[in-house]
């Protein structure tokens, strides 16, 4: 349903003519209305009669006359749906000023024709639609009072319309972001040449490439420029960018943009606002780059690689300065905190500071006489020592505060005693923090929306006073060294939460209570703790859940119907009972394996969910049966582990139509029958995707208070979209799964299961040959069929293996020799034939030089060295040749070793026989013995 907005409130001119009561418009007029409202209601989609202009009825006597059309000059029509076609019911409207259409349905060619009309047009919107092309040719006259024309967000794809729209005479603002302008052509010198009077240009976000025109200069009007997020690369035009004297806005950030700040930017007198972060520009920043301290406002020089050292002194007399942001990932810029005790007191307040990646090991002392500050970040760095307390002490309003990722040492201590009522969001994750959490922490900070103190050494109990924290989003308390029962005050009273993670610490007793009240969860991490008892059994509390992990506890019961997360992580407790039929909908990873889950794999759970599911481990478990035949319906699986379980029957044919699975674990089963051939159409790692190790999840829609109201002026003016990546509520979860390969456990984990791929077979019953097919699996890494009752010959196609790092074949019946064709595996670490019948020579070159004996054992027919290099070299015997001419047989070690310990044991019978019948023996052996000890 489109949503109609009306909203006739800038600068309305409404004539009001009433005498005495009685009917006071033209009849035009009135009619005008109507006809407008009639085709309101015939465009608009949805819209019933008291939804549109209630009080404009077919009546004389009604007041609709109020709102003179004649004198109309700002009709907002956005988000209705609207076309080119629906102008010509506008065409009357001669008096508007302000047009806009943002978000309706305009396509096609810019539509001149249509709004040649509006001869008094100053401001445009078309925002938000699908425009694509320029206009064919455009009426100057037409268009003279036009000063403001918008058409951000559309499908724009030639810089044609620059060059028209810049004739307008009257034109001083033009916003083309986020088109498609570049994708066709660069921007050309050419392209500018029209704009001389604009005021304001913004093409950030085109797609284009290339280096900036040399004669932006020629823009001598410009007071804001906008060339964000683009290809743009080369150095900076110098000297056309620095004669844009009356430049207040720079906004060239998100290029590849390289070279050094030209000096002359110095000159830009006028300059409020520089953005050149993400950037690959270089060199030092001396005082002499930095523009005039007189306007500046806003510097944003970050994620570059300047080098050398940035003295904050530099910029003490810029009086206006509220923002500045400097660091980032690849910086090599240096923050001199040295000399700053005699450098005197800064002129500006700031209300911004934002110092990530600096490498700093001292804050920055002018902070002591900063008392304005709203967002700090000063993550990511190496400072050392307490908690800088006394940020929140001298800056009341202060609503950000991010020292994660440093080396902060000892306690949350002195904590401020009065409440912080402006504090939305606080990050010390990832320090040295330690001592028990303060006892007044949610009384302190009451409005706190984001707190998270994960990855330090928290220990004791969690404050009763977290229950006062009632708007509280994000709570991260993860990998500490806390204990205790959780406080009913915080499961009960902070019924905003959307994500909680208090995994790997040392909580215990029952979680979900009778007290539990949070009913908004979006992220549920419990991982790793001793909580007891059951899970939630109202499926309405799984209804929004992205993550769901309580695994590794002491939790009991059965898995309720209705549970249902993307991700779902139950494994290692002692969960029982069967696989629930309700739930999995919008699952991509279910483990729930470790648990003592029985019964049957319901076939009508599979039927119906786990269309999206990636990893399913169901291993370590009790469960019997067949597979059933609708696993087939997994079209989005990658990873499936049934091992150490009780299933039986055939292996399903059905296995074969999941194209997508790069390691399946069916070992340790009852499996029996043949290897299913069809298997060689599963991919098993013939594709590769750098991004499905690992899901990210988003909760901007969990319920929240407005937090950051007081940033909303520097937004309008700022961009602050590397502030808000920030505050953003995320969360990801990394694939973690144990594989046995090469003869171990082997963990894998996030983008590492990119290149993993395997299938183990192994501890079944299965039967018959091995599948000529399998060789048709290229890219697998790991085959493991051991432990089987397989029997044929090891076939010859497995030589295109390629990728194959362990083959594991042992404990079968296999027979024939081993082919010498499988030398040509260059990756093969480990390989296994033990205890087959199998016969030949083993093959010695390549990868089967390093393997050895313990590769080949129990197959007596086997002949060759194993390896040189695991054996005894033997020793070389000439023989004459007489001797040559009989055949030469080894020693038999089994029967030399047993006739060795026999005559060995029938000689001493023999001689303590002897000393038994004979005393004078006896006594001389005695003496003998006797003599030997003493004279020792």
């Amino acid at each position: 349903m489109h949503s109609l907005k009306l909203i006739l409130v800038m600068n309305l001119v409404i004539l009001l003519t009433q005498f005495d009561g009685k009917k006071a418009c033209f009849e035009e007029e009135r009619m005008g209305l109507l006809e407008l409202k009639s085709f309101l209601k015939q465009e608009v989609v949805d819209v019933s009669d008291h939804d549109v202009l209630p009080s404009w009825v077919d009546d004389p006597r009604s007041d609709c006359c109020l709102l003179r059309l004649q004198q109309l000059e700002t009709l907002d029509l956005s988000g209705n749906g609207l076309t080119s076609s629906h102008l010509q019911s506008l065409m009357e409207l001669k008096s508007l000023k302000n047009l806009i259409l943002s978000c309706n349905s305009f396509n096609g060619s810019f539509p001149t024709p249509e709004l040649s009309g509006f001869e008094n047009l100053e401001t445009l919107d078309l925002s938000w639609n699908s425009l694509s092309d320029s206009p064919g040719e455009l009426d100057a006259t037409n268009f003279s009072k036009l000063r403001n024309v918008v058409l951000h967000d559309n499908y724009l794809n030639s810089t044609e319309i620059l060059r028209l729209l810049g004739s307008l005479p009257s034109l001083r603002s033009l916003d083309l972001s986020s088109n498609m302008l570049g994708m066709e052509s660069t921007l050309s010198n050419q392209d500018l040449i029209t704009l001389g009077r604009l005021e304001l240009l913004d093409l950030s976000r085109n797609y284009f490439n290339g280096s900036i025109p040399q004669n932006l200069g020629k823009l001598s009007y410009l007071k804001a420029l906008y060339l964000a997020g683009n290809l743009f690369k080369g150095s900076l035009p110098v000297p056309g960018l620095c004669e844009l004297r009356r430049l207040q806005v720079l906004d060239i950030s998100h290029n590849r943009l390289e070279g050094t700040l030209p000096s002359c930017l110095s000159n830009l007198t006028s300059l409020k606002v520089l953005d050149v972060h993400d950037n690959l520009l270089s060199g030092s920043i001396t005082p002499h780059l930095t523009p005039s301290q007189k306007f500046l406002q806003f510097i944003d020089i970050s994620k570059n690689v300047f080098e050398g050292s940035f003295s904050f002194s530099s910029m003490f007399n810029h009086s206006k300065l509220e923002v500045i942001v400097l660091g980032g990932t690849t910086n090599k810029l240096q923050i001199d905190n040295d000399n700053q005790a005699g450098n005197g007191i800064p002129l500006f307040q700031l209300k911004v500071l934002q110092l990530s990646n600096c490498s700093m090991k001292n804050a920055p002392l002018f902070l002591l006489n900063q008392h304005r500050l709203i967002w700090v970040d000063i993550s990511h760095n190496k400072l050392s020592g307490a908690i800088p307390s006394w940020l929140l002490q001298n800056n009341t309003d202060l609503k950000f505060l991010n020292l994660r990722n440093n080396s902060f040492t000892g306690k949350l201590d002195p904590f401020p005693q009065h409440p912080l009522s402006s504090m939305v969001h606080m990050d010390a994750s990832y320090n040295h923090i330690d001592g028990h959490l303060p006892k007044d922490l949610g009384i302190v900070l009451p409005n706190l929306q984001y707190l998270n103190l994960s990855y330090n050494f928290f220990k004791g109990e969690l404050p009763s006073s977290v229950g006062a924290m009632r708007k509280l989003l994000l709570l991260d308390l993860s990998f500490n060294n806390l204990s205790g029962k959780l406080p009913n005050e915080l499961v009960k009273n902070c019924t905003d939460l959307g994500v909680l993670k208090l995994n790997n610490n040392n909580f215990r007793g029952d979680f979900f209570s009778t007290h539990f009240n949070l009913s908004d969860l979006r992220a549920l991490e419990l991982g790793n703790n001793e909580f007891t008892g059951g899970l939630m059994t109202k499926e309405e509390f799984y209804a929004e859940m992205r993550i769901f992990d309580v695994s590794n506890n002491k939790m009991t019961g059965k898995i309720p119907n209705g549970i249902d997360a993307k991700v779902l992580l139950l494994q290692s407790n002692s969960f029982e009972g069967q696989i629930p039929c309700e739930g999995f909908f919008n699952a991509q990873v279910v483990d729930i394996s470790h648990n003592f889950l029985s019964g049957q794999a319901p076939s009508c759970l599979i039927s119906k969910a786990f269309s999206y599911v990636k990893l399913l481990n169901l291993r370590d478990n009790r469960l019997s049966g067949n597979i059933p035949a609708e696993i087939s319906f997994f079209p989005s699986l990658r990873i499936l582990l049934l091992g150490n379980n009780r299933f039986n029957g055939l292996i399903p044919r059905q296995l074969c139509q999941l194209r997508d699975i790069s390691i399946m674990d069916l070992s340790n089963n009852f499996f029996s029958g043949s290897i299913p051939s069809c298997l060689s159409n599963v991919s098993f790692g013939n594709y590769f995707s750098y991004s499905w190790g690992n899901l990210t999840f988003s909760y901007w829609n969990i319920r929240h208070e407005d937090g950051y109201s007081d940033l909303y002026p520097l937004v309008r003016l700022y961009d602050f979209t590397s502030f808000w990546d920030n505050v953003k509520l995320e969360d990801q979860y990394v694939f973690n799964i144990d594989f046995v390969t090469k003869n171990s456990l082997l963990s894998f984990k996030g983008n590492i299961l990119s290149y993993m791929s395997g299938l183990d077979l192994s501890c079944n019953n299965l039967t018959g040959a091995i599948p000529q097919s399998l060789g048709k699996l290229f890219s697998i890494r790991a085959l493991n069929l051991s432990h089987n009752h397989l029997t044929g010959h090891i076939p010859v196609s497995l030589s295109n293996l390629s990728q194959i790092e362990s083959l594991d074949f042992s404990y079968n019946n296999l027979s024939g020799r081993i082919p010498s064709e499988l030398v040509d595996l260059n990756f093969l670490a480990v390989f296994s034939v033990a205890h087959n019948n199998l016969s030949g020579r083993i093959p010695d070159k390549g990868q089967f030089a390093t393997f050895g004996i313990n590769s080949y054992k129990g197959n007596p027919f086997l002949n060759g060295p194993p390896s040189e290099k695991n054996r005894i070299k033997p020793v070389e015997i000439l023989l004459s040749s007489d001797e040559t001419e009989e055949k030469w047989y080894d020693i038999d070690r089994t029967f030399f070793i047993s006739s060795f310990v026999a005559t060995y044991g029938v000689f001493l019978l023999t001689f303590g026989a002897l000393l038994y019948i004979n005393p004078y023996w006896r006594r001389w052996w005695f003496r003998f013995i006797e003599n030997f000890i003493y004279s020792s």
